[in-house]
C-alpha cells in the first residue's frame, strides 16, 4: 500500500522466491516449446493451466489456449456435450488465474472470449461476479465484465440499477456502485424508460437516496461524489448553448492587407489578410449541427455575407461539432480606404440547430462587433515592426 515502509524480506521468503521463480522458468521454457510446435496435447494444455495459475498476465499463454480451444472444438465435430466440456474447463482455468490475481486483464479478457463462444451457462456468471465482488466492490473490471455480461442477457437497466441499489443497502461506501448508479439513471432518463421520463421526479428520488447515505455516514466520500453528479444534472441544461464566440461580443478587430505592424500596434487585435475575409468561430457546449445561412444570419453596412459557408472543426467522422467557422468576405473596393463595419450575428431566431442528443437550440443568442479594414500602406523599415497575425482557410481542419 502506498506510505507503508517495505520490510527486508527474511531468509526463509527468500528461499522460497527463488524456488517459486525456477518453477516458473521450468514451466516457460516447456510452455513456449509446446507453443512453438503447436502441441496441443491434454499435457500440454494442462501445463499452461500451471503456468497461468502461477502468472496470470501471461498473454502468450492465454493466446495459445485459444488456440488450443478452437483446435479441439475442431476435433469434437462440435458435440454440444464436448463443446460444453472444453469452455468449462475454460472458464475454470479463468476462476483460477482470477483467485491468484483479480486484477488481471489477461484472465478476464479470456473469460470474455470464451463466453462468445455461446455455449457457456451465462446465469452462472451473475453468481460468480457476487461472490468476486464481496471480495473487492471497486474492481472495474469486474463492473466492465458485469456490463459486459448484462448485455449478453439482455438485463434492463432497471435490474442493474436494483443491483447497484442492493449493493448500496450492504455498503453505502461502495463507490463504484454508486458511480454505476449515474451511468444507469443517465441512460433510463434518455430512454425515457416508464418512471424515468419525468427529470425531476428522478432526481428528487434519487436526492432522497442519497440524502439518507449522507446522513448515516457524513465523512464518507462516496454519497457526497453521486450528490456533485445530482447537482450538475439538476443545473445542466439540455439543449445546446452558445458559450463563446471569436471575435468576441464588443470587441474591435483590425484588419490589413499590410503583413507588418507599427511597434505602437498590438499584434492580438490586428490581423492580416490577403483573401478579404476574417473567420468567425462559434463555440457551443454540446457537439451541434445544423449550423449554416438559414439558423445564423450575419448583418453588416454591406451584403456579402448573405450566403456564409459554415464548415464543423471536428476530430471524428460525426456530422456534429462543438465549434463552427464561417468566413466573412469583405468587398475588396473598400479595402483601399480605411473604413469600420459593425456585424452582427443572431443565432436561434430559427429551429435547425440540434444537439446530438436531439435537442434543438432554444436560447436566441446575438452579438456584435466591429471591423476596423486598413488598406495596404508599407514594408517594414530598417527592421522595425512585426509580422500580423495571418488568418488562413488552411489553418482549419475542416470535414
Amino acid at each position: 500500500m502506498h506510505g507503508r515502509p517495505r520490510k527486508a524480506p527474511k531468509p526463509e521468503d527468500l528461499a522460497a522466491f527463488s524456488a517459486k521463480a525456477e518453477k516458473l522458468r521450468i514451466l516457460q521454457s516447456q510452455f513456449l516449446s509446446n507453443h512453438h510446435q503447436k502441441i496441443y496435447t491434454k499435457e500440454a494444455v494442462e501445463l499452461s493451466a500451471k503456468l497461468l495459475e502461477i502468472n496470470p498476465e501471461c498473454y502468450t499463454a492465454w493466446n495459445y489456449r485459444k488456440l488450443a480451444v478452437q483446435h479441439s472444438l475442431f476435433e469434437s465435430n462440435l458435440d454440444p456435450d464436448a463443446v460444453n466440456s472444453i469452455l468449462n474447463d475454460e472458464l475454470r482455468v479463468v476462476e483460477n488465474a482470477l483467485r491468484q490475481n483479480f486484477k488481471s486483464y489477461g484472465a478476464w479478457y479470456h473469460r470474455k472470449w470464451v463466453l462468445n463462444k455461446g455455449h457457456s451457462s451465462i446465469e452462472n456468471e451473475l453468481r460468480l461476479l457476487d461472490k468476486l465482488q464481496n471480495v473487492d466492490p471497486r474492481n472495474f473490471h469486474a463492473w466492465n465484465y458485469r456490463r459486459f455480461v448484462a448485455a449478453l442477457l439482455n438485463r434492463s437497466d432497471e435490474d442493474e440499477l436494483n443491483h447497484t441499489q442492493d449493493l448500496i443497502d450492504k455498503n453505502i461506501s461502495n463507490y463504484s456502485a454508486w458511480h454505476n448508479r449515474s451511468v444507469l439513471v443517465s441512460n433510463l432518463m434518455k430512454k425515457k424508460v416508464q418512471a424515468f421520463s419525468q427529470k425531476d421526479e428522478v432526481l428528487i428520488r434519487e436526492y432522497e437516496l442519497v440524502r439518507d447515505a449522507v446522513f448515516t455516514d457524513e465523512d464518507d466520500q462516496s454519497g457526497w461524489f453521486y450528490h456533485l453528479w445530482l447537482l450538475d444534472q439538476t443545473v445542466k441544461a439540455e439543449s445546446p448553448l452558445l458559450t463563446s464566440s471569436w471575435p468576441a461580443h464588443g470587441s474591435d478587430i483590425t484588419l490589413s492587407g499590410d503583413r507588418y505592424l507599427d511597434l505602437g500596434s498590438s499584434p492580438f487585435n490586428t490581423y492580416h489578410f490577403d483573401s478579404g475575409s476574417l473567420p468567425l468561430i462559434l463555440y457551443f457546449n454540446q457537439a451541434v449541427e445544423g449550423v449554416n445561412v438559414s439558423t445564423v444570419t450575419v448583418s453588416s453596412g454591406f451584403n456579402v455575407n448573405k450566403d456564409v459557408i459554415w464548415k464543423p472543426i471536428l476530430s471524428n467522422n460525426s456530422k456534429t461539432a462543438h465549434v463552427w467557422v464561417g468566413q466573412l468576405k469583405f468587398p475588396k473596393v473598400e479595402l483601399d480606404s480605411l473604413g469600420a463595419y459593425t456585424l452582427e450575428v443572431t443565432l436561434g431566431h430559427s429551429q435547425g440547430i440540434i444537439s446530438s442528443g436531439g435537442f434543438h437550440y432554444s436560447h436566441p443568442s446575438h452579438f456584435s462587433f466591429t471591423v476596423h479594414v486598413q488598406p495596404a500602406k508599407k514594408e517594414p523599415v530598417d527592421g522595425f515592426g512585426s509580422e500580423k497575425i495571418s488568418w488562413r482557410d488552411e489553418k482549419f481542419s475542416y470535414l
